[in-house]
């Protein structure tokens, strides 16, 4: 008896099997599901092309261009070497296209507008590293900075991202990671790897599996950083920062109106408490001078226009001077 049951059992393993092998087989035959998307990144990680210099990047939004000058690791004006000079205080704003300075030139982006504050308030050996990138969220944020950011020594890290991370996606920035086989996510990649697995969650779920973004007419999806993602990811970002002897702020950055970042941003004022580091909360003010003049761009209300950033650029300054931050003074 015992033996004809485990017979059976082993036929039915064995035809199961082999019907997921045929299903396998079948649908990369068909190239279904895929992961192409509308999306500029279809990868994980990317970053700005390096040694740029006044390059005209195209503001399609706007049909216009703006100049980007990058160093040799790919990070945005104002340029610095990657070795700190000793004497040299650094503070490195991260973030994505908004503190990256999407639309508008060099000088102009805030983390620009922020070091000529700075020394010009009495503080002329310190540095701003511009650490935004376009489309990075909190999880690409730890990547760079495990990669290359750390290098350059900064003593304040300004923690900007939240933008990116509250947009909705066919699939989370790690579930992409894993797809894509980043190693660091072994232990999950047998199940994604699936094309039958992604085949039934794409109908399940009522929509196509593609890269990134989805389109503005598209139902469904979820946060390129899930909530319990972009907790870990804040956690991780404070870890490294304090572990190379500098000092964290969270600052979601602000938008004209707060909109669907609200969420995400209530995470990060709670994160800043519970982890104890420094908290700069500037949405009000923005919304409040939004009202008065125009700060965003007209045909990219995602991005702030050189007054915008220039607005930015005082808060940061006024916030950092108040937490004697700026660096040595002459």
């Amino acid at each position: 008896m015992a033996s004809s049951v485990t017979q059976k059992a082993m036929f039915s393993a064995v035809t199961t099997l082999v019907v997921f092998g045929a299903a396998e087989m079948g649908l990369m035959a068909a190239g279904w599901p895929q992961a192409t998307g509308r999306f500029k990144h279809n990868q994980v990680y990317w970053v700005s092309d390096p040694n740029l210099e006044r390059f005209d990047m195209a503001h399609r939004e706007v049909s216009g261009t703006f100049q980007v000058s990058t160093d040799d690791n790919g990070v945005r004006y104002p340029l610095h070497e990657t070795d700190k000079r000793p004497g040299t205080w650094r503070i490195m704003p991260l973030g994505c296209s908004t503190t990256f300075g999407w639309g508008v030139d060099d000088p102009d982006s805030y983390p620009a507008r922020l070091e000529v504050l700075t020394r010009a308030s009495g503080h002329p050996n310190t540095e701003i590293i511009n650490g935004g990138q376009p489309g990075y969220t909190s999880f690409q944020g730890m990547w760079l900075w495990d990669e290359t950011l750390k290098y350059y020594e900064p003593d304040v890290v300004v923690i900007g991202y939240v933008v990116q991370d509250s947009r909705k996606a066919e699939y989370s920035d790690r579930s992409q990671a894993i797809l894509q086989r980043d190693a660091r996510f072994m232990k999950q990649h047998l199940l994604h790897r699936s094309r039958t697995y992604l085949g039934l969650r794409s109908l399940i779920g009522g929509i196509q599996i593609e890269a990134k973004e989805i389109g503005a007419n598209d139902t469904g999806g979820v946060y390129r950083v899930p909530p319990e993602d972009f907790v870990a990811n804040l956690r991780g970002l404070v870890d490294r920062v304090t572990a190379s002897g500098a000092t964290p702020i969270l600052f979601p950055y602000p938008l004209e109106r707060e909109g669907y970042m609200a969420g995400h941003r209530r995470i990060l004022s709670a994160a800043a408490e519970e982890l104890g580091v420094l908290y700069l909360d500037t949405q009000a003010k923005m919304e409040e001078e939004s009202r008065k003049a125009e700060l965003y761009f007209p045909r990219d209300r995602g991005h702030a226009n050189a007054a915008g950033n220039a607005l930015i650029a005082e808060w940061v300054h006024e916030f950092l001077a108040e937490n004697d931050l700026l660096g040595p003074a002459r």
